[in-house]
């Protein structure tokens, strides 16, 4: 973002979306502030909103350790729980290595 009409197109994307509250975009530090209801939207549809309006959002990535699981159940049930966090893009969890590879909006 260059300017200051660069962060309103991004604030604008984003309050059109149902379940947005709020969404302040400071061009100075290139952060998005959004009060948004997870029940209503995901946070992989606010990255889209953000694509979308022709920016790169940042997104971080985490690789974490899961022991226990035994079956494909298991990993439904891992996957599913991760991806019901707010700030959680995508999920993916593999019972072979017991690992799961998390996007998240840090």
């Amino acid at each position: 973002m260059t300017c200051a009409s660069c962060s309103a197109r991004v604030e604008r994307g984003l309050a059109k979306l149902p379940g947005v509250a709020a969404a302040s975009v400071n061009l100075a530090t290139e952060q998005a502030t959004i009060q948004f209801d997870p029940q209503q939207i995901r946070s992989a549809d606010l990255i889209e909103v953000i694509r979308d309006v022709g920016y790169t959002p940042v997104v971080a990535e985490i690789d974490l350790a899961i022991e226990g699981m035994t079956c494909a159940s298991c990993v439904g049930r891992v996957e599913r729980a991760l991806k019901r966090l707010p700030a959680v893009v995508d999920a993916v969890v593999n019972l072979a290595t017991e690992r799961a590879h998390v996007r998240y909006i840090p």
